[in-house]
């Protein structure tokens, strides 16, 4: 298995990953091809220059990770709980490390996203990771002049300490309520986003003279998380053939306009409008997949414009809904 990436955003980076394989990531969850692991990996975002990957699996097969550069510096931080098959590689354009010896890794190893690396785990290695990527504009936003000169103080150390920064016995509590997380949970997954939060304060505390106020730990209430998923429900019925003014959804989740916009981006990662276009697109493929014609499913769905339809369903999945229908229509 040979992943070949530039490093983006995790959640971006998930769905390149998943192209690689072959397969689709459903809810920001990718579940490895059995023949190549058993496990997942999940990634979500604090913000738009904040986001993170979990990584849990069993390796069947070698696998090598090749992060090119992109020729921005952002921060990568990976706390790695690693049993090691045969052994580990880890190679930069400057140095090469190989350890056959370490079996049980418990480190933190940080990076520079404009630094190519490449990484080989053994097959019957077991890897559970929790990935950090902090943009440009995060650390230029976070970070005074004299952190930042720590931290390029650290990231110029690159391999050389790539066993010298341990996983401490809090860090490893939290890292384990993060795990074992309820991935198919909203609240749950909220609750996910803090304690990655505090972990990386953890770090910046353990590592850096002063660390970076870290903001947007706001949870949402238990309360709040119900109303939502009525609101959910709403924008995913079949029968909602048009899209619900924003000041009715608003009025039944009992929030203004703008926290109901927030709170619904915060949990389901979309804007009210682009959740309810994408279920009806999904149910539009499902009626094509049964032979219905794109002018009757387009109309069956609530669009006016059999034309506007077609532009929808082919940025949501690359191809026109004739193109589908012509798929499913053809003998095998």
């Amino acid at each position: 298995m040979y992943l070949r990436f530039r490093q983006k955003n995790f959640k971006t980076w998930l769905q390149e990953i998943a192209t690689l394989f072959g397969v689709e990531a459903k809810n920001c969850v990718l579940v490895l091809p059995q023949k190549t692991a058993e496990g997942f990996c999940f990634a979500d975002s604090i913000d738009r220059s904040f986001s993170y990957v979990l990584m849990n699996a069993h390796l069947k097969e070698n696998c090598t990770i090749h992060r090119m550069s992109n020729n921005q510096p952002g921060l990568i931080i990976f706390f790695n709980q690693i049993q090691v098959g045969d052994y580990i590689s880890v190679r930069s354009k400057k140095d090469c490390v190989t350890d056959h010896h370490i079996k049980e890794r418990n480190n933190i190893f940080i990076s520079s996203s404009n630094t190519e690396l490449e990484l080989l785990y053994t097959a019957g290695s077991s890897i559970r990771r929790l990935g950090i990527y902090l943009s440009p504009q995060w650390i230029t936003e976070h970070f005074d002049t004299g952190s930042k000169f720590q931290l390029e103080v650290l990231l110029g150390k690159n391999l050389k300490i790539m066993n010298k920064l341990l996983i401490n016995d809090e860090m490893q509590i939290k890292l384990n309520k993060i795990f074992h997380t309820n991935l198919k949970n909203d609240a749950e997954k909220l609750i996910l986003k803090t304690r990655v939060i505090d972990l990386l304060e953890d770090f910046f505390s353990m590592f850096f003279n002063v660390p970076p106020e870290i903001r947007n730990k706001e949870l949402i209430s238990k309360e709040d998380i119900n109303r939502l998923k009525h609101i959910e429900q709403i924008l995913s019925n079949e029968d909602t053939e048009k899209f619900p003014s924003i000041t009715m959804l608003a009025r039944i989740a009992q929030m203004s306009s703008t926290k109901l916009k927030l709170r619904f981006k915060q949990v389901y990662g979309y804007r009210l409008y682009e959740f309810y276009n994408k279920q009806r697109l999904s149910k539009a493929k499902e009626l094509i997949e049964k032979g219905i014609t794109p002018k009757e499913t387009a109309y069956s769905i609530g669009f006016a414009n059999v034309s506007n339809f077609t532009k929808s369903f082919k940025k949501e999945y690359g191809y026109t809904p004739g193109r589908l229908l012509q798929k499913t229509s053809s003998p095998k």
